[in-house]
């Protein structure tokens, strides 16, 4: 846009790709927060002792966890 500059010196069209790779950022990192609460589950329903366990929703943890690393 015309060479505006703000007061820190950037070009409007560089703060627009620095805004844009933050929300690109910031998706990653939710992505990766709902990958770690899947894991997390997972990883509970494991140290349930077996007597407490629920085998059918650990099968169905462990398939979907399988199935993003197919």
């Amino acid at each position: 846009m015309f060479g505006l500059k703000n007061r820190h010196g950037h070009g409007v069209g560089d703060l627009e790709r620095r805004v844009a790779a933050l929300e690109e950022a910031v998706q990653e990192n939710r992505a990766l927060n709902v990958r770690l609460a899947e894991l997390t589950d997972v990883v509970t329903e494991l140290l349930l002792p077996v007597a407490a366990r629920d085998e059918k929703r650990l099968e169905e943890l462990l398939g979907k966890y399988r199935g993003d690393f197919s």
